[in-house]
């Protein structure tokens, strides 16, 4: 009777303890499920959501927000950031295929409201589409397309356009088609108000440039490349994967027919947005800039032209602009992609007369000769059957190394070569910068050419010391200049001030590349450039209140068969201000004017009206 009782008691405990353990389990159990559905629907909630909508919000969360590019002016004495280069979002309009009904009347009704894209240009649909019929093994069908209307084939395309809609809308197997990017607002609401099945639109961003000409070439742009859009030319390309951030990422355990396992493992990287820039370039000094260069290219009827203002003690690029230029937000209407590239750091050219400035600088180093150091001008330096003359042919006599530079005497800088020998001028050539890249930040940039000092004969070297037979672009020679009046040394231009990445700022700060000249050779050049202004040949680049230095140039242009045009000229002038603390270096360039053919007539106002500016800008005390 006990071992029974015993027997029952021990039974009743075993089961209760299996009750216990069951219990546990499912509470474990219950414990974990409710874990991973609070993951799934509350943590990972956005992931799922965008996995069972659609591919545009999928987009979302995986693509980063490109950066934003900004410049800095001064409002009230305070630092204001402006924005010159951010995202706009704006409607794409998109199908869902499998939930079209009726993919003709779809595609007809949508066509007759945003009809042809803005980029459909007939003529040229037409060209091209009439020289492939010719190229063609068909010729009867060719010489019937011939004779084709216009009406006709503006229907044509019309039917072919939509032919390709209904393909593409009767295609189940899709989930998304893109139909047609950046729909105005108007033609939103009247596709919305037909509520048109599998039809809708979603924003995405686009690059949107609030300072209308400022200069789309430092910009570059944002455009497809194949089937992925990135950053081409300017800062968009040199700065490309700073600005895009990068991409998110989804691992997720799939069945077999490929769906998503819901409460399989996932792995989610989040996107990184892309880093802000925040450039060198002064808001105000910049437009000044770029409405003065056009105002003296319309003027004299040129074909191009740049300017650049530097800081020459940092290198920072307060203003570059050049023209012809183009607007970013419609880069694919461009019709010469040539426009693309940044004339001032890409289009090399034979500077003339202000490299003069270099040569006399490199003579003075050496401590060869002086300012007042003194050749007597024959107006040639003969070459066996070559002669180098002055501008003009003219014959000055006596005259001192300041001479040389006041009235621009090719055979003054040709002496002032000779006394330091040419191949100590070719090393000095190269210690300024000339011939290899400066490494600024945008893409495109050319090295120039020297290639002739490394020629025998010292006529080739002869005719680089007053910048013939060499190329240089403009921002190595702005560059290089700075660092003549600068105590000598050479800084690696920037346009680039800071990177902003969330909460952390990376400073940009400016970096001294060498020591080219001394700083008394630095101080005697400022000296011998002001004389230029104030007792040579330019003195019409005076201003009132400030002591300027600067050198012009009027160069010849090559031509095909090796020599030089006659009539076309590239006019330029580099100068400084003001003489005791240089605040602005400016180089202007016009290219090919056909009224004014000297540097003085065409480059001159625009370096006064900038650096007057400038220096009321900044506040610049007077010193003269």
């Amino acid at each position: 009777m006990s071992w029974r009782l015993l027997s029952k008691n021990k039974n009743a405990l075993s089961n209760k303890k299996r009750i216990d353990f069951l219990s546990i389990v499912f509470l474990i159990s219950a414990l974990i499920v409710t874990i991973r559905l609070f993951d799934l629907q509350v943590l990972k909630g956005g992931f799922y959501a965008a996995l069972a909508a659609d591919q545009h919000e999928l987009y979302k969360s995986l693509f980063p927000e490109r950066g934003s590019i900004y410049c800095l002016d001064d409002t009230g004495g305070e630092k204001v950031l402006y924005p010159l280069v951010t995202n706009r979002p704006m409607p794409s309009l998109y199908a869902s295929p499998r939930e079209v009904e009726d993919a003709s009347s779809t595609a007809h009704q949508i066509f007759e409201i945003i009809g042809f894209s803005p980029e459909f240009d007939l003529k040229a649909e037409e060209k091209n589409f009439l020289a492939d019929l010719a190229s063609s093994s068909d010729q009867r069908l060719a010489a019937e397309v011939a004779e084709i209307r216009r009406d006709d084939f503006l229907e044509f395309k019309r039917e072919e356009l939509i032919n390709t809609w209904i393909e593409a809308l009767s295609d189940k197997s899709k989930g998304y088609y893109p139909i047609r990017q950046k729909i105005p607002e108007d033609q939103v609401n009247k596709i919305k108000e037909l509520k048109l099945k599998g039809i809708g639109f979603q924003d995405q961003d686009y690059r949107y440039y609030p300072e209308k000409g400022l200069g789309g070439q430092i910009f570059g742009f944002w455009g497809f490349v194949d089937n992925d859009r990135r950053g081409s030319y300017g800062l968009e390309g040199y700065f490309e994967d700073v600005l895009s951030g990068e991409n998110g990422q989804i691992k997720s355990e799939r069945d077999a027919w490929g769906n998503v396992i819901a409460l399989g493992k996932s792995q989610i990287k989040e996107k990184v947005d892309g880093a802000d820039l925040v450039l060198t370039i002064n808001r105000s000094i910049q437009y000044v800039a770029c409405q003065s260069l056009k105002k003296s290219i319309d003027t004299h009827k040129a074909k191009s032209g740049t300017i650049i203002v530097m800081d020459p003690k940092t290198g920072a690029i307060l203003a570059m602009c050049s023209f012809p230029d183009y607007d970013p937000e419609n880069y694919s209407k461009v019709s010469n992609i040539s426009v693309f590239n940044n004339k001032a750091i890409f289009d090399a050219w034979e500077p003339g007369s202000i490299f003069k400035s270099i040569t006399m600088a490199a003579a003075i180093n050496e401590g060869k000769v002086s300012p007042d150091s003194t050749y007597v001008d024959t107006g040639v330096v003969d070459y066996g059957k070559y002669q180098i003359r002055n501008f003009e042919n003219k014959t000055y006599g006596l005259q001192t190394m300041t001479n040389v530079l006041e009235f621009s005497l090719n055979t003054g800088v040709i002496h002032a070569m000779r006394q330091i020998g040419t191949k100590t001028f070719s090393e000095y050539v190269r210690r300024f910068g000339f011939g290899q890249l400066t490494g600024i930040e945008m893409s495109k940039e050319m090295p120039g050419n020297i290639s002739n000092l490394d020629l025998k004969g010292e006529i080739n070297t002869a005719t680089v010391t007053f910048g013939q037979g060499i190329s240089v672009t403009p921002i190595q020679m702005i560059t290089a200049f700075s660092a003549i009046i600068n105590g000598g040394k050479l800084m690696k231009p920037y346009i680039v001030s800071q990177i902003i990445r969330g909460d952390d700022v990376e400073v940009v700060k400016p970096q001294e590349v060498r020591q080219v000249v001394s700083a008394k050779t630095s101080v005697t050049m400022k000296g011998m450039l002001v004389s230029v202004v104030e007792n040579g040949h330019v003195k019409s680049a005076q201003l009132s209140g400030w002591r300027v230095g600067g050198k012009t140039g009027t160069a010849q242009i090559h031509d095909d068969k090796g020599g030089y045009k006659e009539d076309e000229i590239v006019g330029s002038f580099v100068g400084f201000a003001p003489f005791a603390d240089p605040k602005v270096a400016i180089l202007v360039r016009i290219d090919e004017p056909l009224e004014g053919k000297l540097g003085e007539t065409v480059a001159v106002p625009v370096f006064k009206e900038v650096a007057k500016f400038a220096l009321q800008y900044y506040n610049v005390a007077h010193d003269k």
